[in-house]
């Protein structure tokens, strides 16, 4: 019997790691990571060539998103075609299917009333291989029908086929049925399209935002109106993270290609957190939100765990391909995180900066082999806000002004990490991945695992979208201006089907409070099993 050939993926040997490891990570690569963190003296100059390669270099055709990178791979010859390909099914039940699927040999998943092989495809897969490994045996349904155009689900799927699926209707609730029904008629409502009016505006505001931090720093020799200066800019960081957001759900212009260049100047260029480093990550999250082993937006040892779980065992991390760190600084964190949320927040940028920088080069957590969607321009973009930051950072006229102008820049950008974090730590977590059936498909893990947090209609725009978080997981397409309309819809459709999970909402005190509690009640368990890892390593000798 011929070796079925195995398709290329991520592959790295485990080790223990923490999202915060790269921070002490030096070396070589460190050395040349600072390069792009010095001053150029034609700053400008790199600016105007940087705005023309974004905006007129074509792309080649080949080059398609990666929104979680996507790895590079030689395609096998037919005659190396996988066994399970040879024996082609004509009909398979939830269950041959769950137990014949694996995502390395044989990766299966069920859309709709059909089965479909995405063995080779997910290496190529503009959503990132991970997205389809963790679905891998399981219904797709929704997790395809809500992060994809129209285009896709009507041709892009036929090369895919594998065979139908026989009891197709078995394991779907009213309540599912009643949502895939709903989605096509706001699709039909135009609930999906965009108001550039909208974003018109918005832009706007963002450039008279940067500007008057520019002002602020060049026309002004007073203290205070330079701290005032970098508030201005850590709100304006916030606000244009927002948009970078959109344009990472291609939200906007529902155009990958046009999305995904916008994102490089409003996320890269802007803010210096690298779309392609986000993406990666936050498709991932939609997915599998709130998993212990699978989302990566709530794996945050060794400082912060968001269920005792964390603490229990050494937690392998398939978005890291690393068993998360478990050591007695984890213990330590965790049992006073309640106390440093919010100081850890107000510097977390600085992670984020150094896990865009180390995405961009592949170093670190991300020295696998994978294809990221335009390196090239992650690397110059990322470069080009460094660039821009410096040098406006050096214009100030001391270096008291220029640390409090730099240091307040962040703190305030640090709200928008609370925001990020907020709709998701107070909720319940789970081990594993869930699409098994009704009882925890699609529509009970994304409301079980999210919270919307309430506030009046003129703070919309200081929340950026990110407070409707049940809205937005259930149908993350939706413009951002849409969001407050599709709340609506939603809360009438959970009273209609009460067996679904609760459907929280908090005002924005609130749900900072239940969150502190969620972090307060799990650091409780920190001690214990520390204590428990103490007397582990004792008889270990």
């Amino acid at each position: 019997m011929r070796t079925p050939a195995l398709p290329c993926v991520p592959v790295r040997v485990p080790h223990t790691v923490s999202r915060f490891e790269s921070l002490f990570w030096g070396g070589k690569q460190q050395t040349a990571l600072m390069l792009f963190i010095g001053v150029p003296r034609r700053g400008c100059l790199l600016v105007v060539l940087l705005a023309h390669k974004l905006l007129f270099e074509t792309q080649p055709s080949s080059m398609c998103l990666s929104s979680a990178t996507t790895v590079v791979s030689n395609k096998p010859d037919a005659a190396e075609e996988p066994a399970a390909l040879v024996a082609k099914a004509s009909s398979m039940t939830r269950e041959e299917v769950r137990m014949r699927a694996h995502p390395d040999t044989f990766l299966l998943i069920i859309i709709g009333e059909r089965i479909y092989d995405c063995t080779r495809w997910q290496a190529h897969h503009p959503g990132g291989a991970l997205t389809i490994r963790a679905l891998c045996g399981k219904d797709a349904t929704e997790p395809f029908n809500t992060t994809h155009p129209a285009f896709v689900k009507k041709g892009g799927l036929k090369g895919f086929y594998y065979a139908e699926l026989k009891d197709g209707k078995k394991a779907i609730d009213k309540a599912t049925i009643a949502y895939r029904e709903l989605t096509v008629q706001m699709e039909d409502a135009g609930l999906f399209q965009t108001d550039y009016t909208y974003y018109y505006f918005l832009w706007a505001r963002l450039a008279l935002m940067f500007s008057c931090v520019v002002a602020g720093v060049t026309l002004s020799d007073k203290l205070w109106v330079h701290a005032l200066s970098g508030a201005m800019l850590g709100l304006f960081w916030q606000q244009t993270a927002f948009v970078g957001h959109d344009l990472g759900h291609n939200g906007i212009s529902h155009d990958r290609t046009i999305d995904s260049r916008m994102g490089l100047f409003f996320g890269n260029f802007c803010t210096g957190i690298g779309i392609g480093w986000w993406k990666r990550g936050h498709n991932v999250h939609h997915i599998v939100t709130n998993s212990v082993d699978y989302d990566p937006d709530i794996q945050h040892l060794p400082v912060f765990a968001v269920s005792p779980r964390f603490l229990e065992s050494p937690i392998f991390s398939t978005w890291y391909n690393a068993t998360l760190a478990l050591n007695k600084s984890a213990f330590f964190f965790v049992g006073i995180q309640h106390w440093i949320y919010y100081p850890v927040m107000a510097f977390a940028r600085f992670n984020l900066y150094v896990q865009s920088l180390l995405h961009a080069f592949g170093l670190g957590a991300y020295d696998i082999k994978e294809k990221v969607y335009r390196r090239d321009l992650q690397i110059a973009t990322l470069a080009g806000f460094w660039t821009w930051l410096v040098l406006l950072t050096l214009t100030l006229p001391t270096w008291t002004s220029r640390v409090v102008f730099f240091i307040l820049a962040h703190n305030v950008a640090g709200i928008l990490h609370v925001q990020i974090t907020l709709s998701h730590f107070a909720m319940p977590s789970y081990e594993g991945v869930t699409y098994d059936d009704s009882a925890n498909g699609f529509l009970f893990t994304q409301i079980a695992g999210s919270m919307d947090v309430d506030c009046p209609l003129w703070m919309d725009w200081f929340h950026g979208g990110l407070h409707l978080q049940v809205v937005h997981h259930l149908w993350p397409r939706i413009p951002r201006h849409n969001l407050r309309k599709v709340q609506k819809i939603l809360v009438s459709f959970c009273k209609e089907y009460p067996h679904l999970p609760k459907y929280h909402r908090y005002g924005f005190f609130e749900a900072n409070c239940v969150m502190l509690s969620k972090l307060k009640e799990v650091s409780k368990t920190a001690t214990s099993f520390s204590e428990l890892f103490e007397d582990s390593i004792n008889m270990s000798g």
